[in-house]
């Protein structure tokens, strides 16, 4: 039997990229795929391309950003399937702006689309979920560009509001078999494109190059595993792909040194003097492991060239 065997999966955003990508291996796996796109061609080509494949899936067009789709999408997958095991919840937009020139439109779109698409769809899933008393896996999408990246303020502020939403949905959610995790991945899409075209216009500010990109079927198994039965046990985490690097993402932690004391002006000058102001913490997504260059400690997991590194 498939891992994904007799579940039914919603994937919104899969008309093309990284969520077709997800939806064609989830249903390779057997799972029943709910395909949802604003653009009803995308939506149909996508769940047309699975059943040819010999998969099963249905198209179901719709905008997140109205909260009544996220409704409409789990009634859909329900009443044709007769449950919902899944909900990944990728569906999302992306638009470039400094502090001096965003405009609200674009930033209203986006904050609609991935923040209020994504909880609505989460919202909608696991109230579905729990009513079923079977359980189920909800996935979230967030992106390192929510420790920053210029120009890309306001698209890595819904992905950090993403993040945090997350955090606090799998503590609601802790002990009743309904999981939610968040990925952050890294892919060759028409989003990364556009962000790739907009960075051969202005000088590099960051370390980590994003210029050469996976394929979106990179990250499509990762989504598969936390939506079956074998990621039991995996709650509440963000997880990274990235080329050959698979790794979590830290939640935000307080960092050393703690200091103590009583924090008075004059306290508190001495205090950043003495002990905070070289310890200041670096900007974008930087690597919290053993060394500078981000290599885990397990060095013999894993084959190949040295893995690519980037933000998506």
């Amino acid at each position: 039997m498939s891992a994904l065997s007799g579940k039914s999966v919603v994937v919104t955003g899969a008309g093309s990229g990284l969520g077709a990508a997800y939806a064609h291996h989830a249903a390779s796996l057997g799972a029943n795929i709910v395909v949802n796109d604003i653009d009803v061609g995308r939506a149909e080509q996508t769940a047309a391309a699975i059943r040819q494949a010999g998969g099963s899936a249905l198209a179901h067009a719709g905008d997140v950003a109205r909260w009544e789709t996220a409704q409409a999408l789990v009634d859909r997958c329900t009443a044709e399937f007769g449950t919902l095991s899944g909900f990944v919840a990728n569906a999302g937009v992306l638009y470039h702006g400094r502090i001096l020139d965003w405009n609200e439109r674009d930033l209203r779109q986006m904050f609609e689309v991935n923040l209020l698409g994504t909880a609505a769809c989460a919202s909608a899933a696991a109230k579905a979920m729990l009513a079923q008393g079977t359980g189920g896996s909800i996935v979230t999408v967030t992106s390192g560009s929510q420790a920053g990246t210029t120009a890309l303020g306001g698209y890595g502020a819904t992905k950090a509001a993403v993040a945090a939403l997350t955090y606090s949905w799998a503590m609601e959610l802790a002990g009743t078999g309904v999981r939610i995790n968040a990925i952050s991945p890294l892919a060759e899409t028409a989003m990364a494109a556009q962000h790739k075209a907009h960075l051969a216009v202005r000088p590099p500010d960051h370390e980590i190059p994003s210029d050469i990109l996976p394929s979106p079927q990179v990250s499509a198994p990762v989504i598969s595993y936390l939506l079956s039965d074998q990621a039991r046990g995996i709650h509440g985490q963000v997880v990274r792909i990235a080329g050959r690097q698979l790794s979590f993402v830290s939640h935000p932690t307080i960092a050393d040194p703690v200091l103590e004391g009583e924090w008075t002006f004059d306290a508190v000058i001495d205090a950043f003097e003495r002990y905070l102001r070289h310890r200041q913490h670096k900007l974008g997504l930087s690597y919290a492991g053993p060394s500078e260059s981000g290599r885990s400690k397990q060095e013999g997991f894993g084959t190949g060239p040295h893995p690519l590194r980037g933000q998506s």
